[in-house]
């Protein structure tokens, strides 16, 4: 068994208090608990964001809760009786709100003041699919994008109904979809929700040094992001000033703040080179929904439209719902 703390005298609280900082700054998942029962001693946030479970509600959880079935945690533990450690192994953890989702899990026996502990570090595999998908739906924007500009004459304006640039929609077919989406929830009931969503470092556009490149590669990462989070029946649309627009049939508030959480955890996943420096990027989100009394999109329209601004005066990663 791995000593992580000298016997002084002190507790393993302590030691866990002194270890925080060092906890907090693991590029990773990093939770440690009871050997016994495997009730949560201490973690960092992104175990915290990627099992939906705040913090504070985290230590008072055993992190068996988290697998998805029984079984699998009498395996770990006839595995760890058995070799002391378990490396790099793909499996399922379970958020609290019962999402399932595939990991990298390692798992050790420490001793903290002479407290016998496990150390389960793990990583969302997900994140790395998103990334191989978000680089070939790059290569089909790019070539797809080249195929228009030749069929496009040069002083020609972007399609209404379809953004060049990114692939998703353009604002004349969003506004047309808010209407439709609206009169549909009037004749037969259900919800309407609506998010906006801004890179808040994008960098400059500066056309007569790089072309914009830089900063409209970033712009169709996130809009491609946008894309493979979304349902069939919801819609993305870039607006002219590069906001991304997402309309959410048959979703209430609760569900686009989760959609916006997921968002915004997935483009810090995302760097970007500029000016032969790598950046890490970050966005803010406005949020609204259609209200039982409202006949048009446009009330809703307007809520977002406030929401996001308080967003952007917040700056990353904020989150302001206006339903």
């Amino acid at each position: 068994m791995t000593r992580l703390f000298a016997t002084d005298g002190g507790t393993a609280m302590t030691a866990l208090q002194t270890l925080q900082p060092l906890i907090d700054t693991v590029q990773g998942c990093l939770v440690l608990s009871s050997p016994d029962d495997g009730r949560i001693v201490s973690a960092n946030q992104l175990a915290s964001i990627l099992l939906a479970c705040p913090h504070d509600e985290l230590l008072d959880r055993s992190m068996y809760d988290f697998l998805p079935h029984p079984a699998d945690a009498d395996a770990i533990r006839q595995d760890l009786d058995a070799h002391s450690m378990i490396y790099n192994r793909g499996m399922q953890l379970r958020t609290v709100n019962g999402r399932h989702f595939d990991v990298q899990l390692s798992v050790r026996k420490v001793s903290l003041n002479d407290a016998a502990m496990l150390v389960f570090s793990f990583s969302d595999r997900t994140e790395a699919k998103v990334m191989s998908q978000l680089l070939d739906y790059e290569r089909q924007l790019v070539q797809r994008s080249l195929n228009i500009v030749k069929t496009l004459k040069e002083e020609g304006s972007q399609s209404q109904d379809e953004d060049r640039l990114t692939g998703v929609a353009g604002m004349h077919r969003m506004m047309a979809a808010a209407h439709a989406e609206t009169s549909r929830v009037l004749r037969y009931g259900g919800t309407l929700s609506i998010l906006a969503l801004v890179l808040v470092n994008a960098p400059d556009m500066v056309p007569r040094e790089d072309d914009g490149s830089a900063y409209n590669h970033l712009l169709r990462l996130a809009a491609s992001l946008c894309l493979q989070s979304i349902r069939d029946s919801d819609l993305v649309a870039r607006r002219d000033d590069n906001t991304l627009i997402v309309l959410l049939p048959s979703t209430d508030m609760n569900g686009a703040s989760e959609l916006a959480r997921r968002l915004i955890t997935s483009l810090r996943q995302l760097t970007f080179l500029y000016q032969g420096e790598e950046h890490q990027a970050a966005a803010c989100v406005g949020l609204s929904e259609l209200r039982p009394d409202e006949a048009g999109p446009k009330p809703m329209l307007e809520r977002l439209e406030y929401a996001l601004q308080k967003a952007q005066e917040g700056g990353a990663n904020y989150i302001i719902r206006l339903p």
